[in-house]
């Protein structure tokens, strides 16, 4: 392999986020701000917001996604932002969720989240 290859790879794909996705709540600090769900996987996710978020890495997210006749819902999960892009239409954002600050059921709310994508998208084919 070359070693000058950019080889930075995502860990999982990421799954395309359904409509069923809540406006994603991000806090840091004291504000809190609305962004879209772009792409999800149990460990991450892309969010798009026309505004620039605060400087800064540390933040929580909260969204929730129907998953059969429930509503699944995140609360105040950790994250580190990984990601930034500047364009015309706005700021994506790569968010990496914080898997050891997570409970054990907000990462087994965020597995049943991805499969229950992946199924969605595995029949829409």
């Amino acid at each position: 392999m070359n070693p000058n290859q950019n080889t930075e790879q995502r860990k999982l794909p990421r799954l395309l986020c359904s409509g069923g996705f809540s406006a994603s709540k991000v806090v840091f600090g004291d504000q809190t701000f609305e962004l879209e769900s772009i792409n999800y996987t149990h460990d991450g996710m892309a969010l798009f917001k026309s505004d620039p978020l605060p400087e800064g890495g540390t933040f929580t997210i909260s969204f929730s996604y129907p998953v059969e006749d429930s509503l699944v819902e995140i609360s105040d999960l950790p994250c580190t932002l990984v990601h930034v892009r500047d364009t015309d239409d706005g700021f994506y954002y790569g968010a990496c969720f914080d898997l050891e600050a997570a409970t054990s059921q907000q990462i087994a709310d965020l597995i049943r989240i991805e499969e229950e994508i992946a199924v969605e998208q595995h029949r829409d084919r």
